[in-house]
């Protein structure tokens, strides 16, 4: 009985190492600057390749580019905030295809590779943004 009470106590105390929670996606994919790096190295791509550039003709492409970071950062984990439109109202009058989906797909998973981000790390995010398909494919 003893035994018992003084592990509790140390536990209780910190006596005892607790394991470290696991860092977020946001910290493990490499924060802001990786975030940001990704959001604008795919914009970039993706806006000027005729497969998908219609959709971002007369767009701001500094404001999506802080808007497409941010949206990552919350959805990773991180304490940005995001104020732009739901992902069904931003797309709804851009008729996306679903091979304009998939190419975006295709570059950010690219983007990750190329810049170092681990594939536990692209597997989470990418099963967070997979959903969304269903909002911004209209067409």
């Amino acid at each position: 009985m003893r035994f018992y009470v003084l592990a509790i106590a140390l536990f209780l105390c910190g006596c005892i190492a607790q394991p470290k929670p696991e860092a977020s996606l946001f910290e493990r994919i490499g924060g802001l600057p990786m975030l940001s790096r990704i959001s604008n190295q795919t914009l970039d791509i993706v806006s000027k390749d005729p497969r998908t550039s219609r959709s971002f003709k007369d767009v701001k492409m500094k404001a999506l580019k802080e808007s497409l970071t941010n949206f990552l950062c919350v959805k990773t984990g991180g304490e940005c905030v995001y104020e732009g439109e739901t992902m069904k109202n931003s797309h709804a009058d851009l008729h996306i295809t679903t091979a304009e989906f998939e190419l975006m797909v295709e570059v950010l998973r690219e983007r990750l590779d190329i810049n170092g981000v681990g594939t536990k790390e692209k597997n989470e995010l990418l099963k967070i943004l997979a959903p969304m398909k269903r909002d911004v494919v209209t067409n």
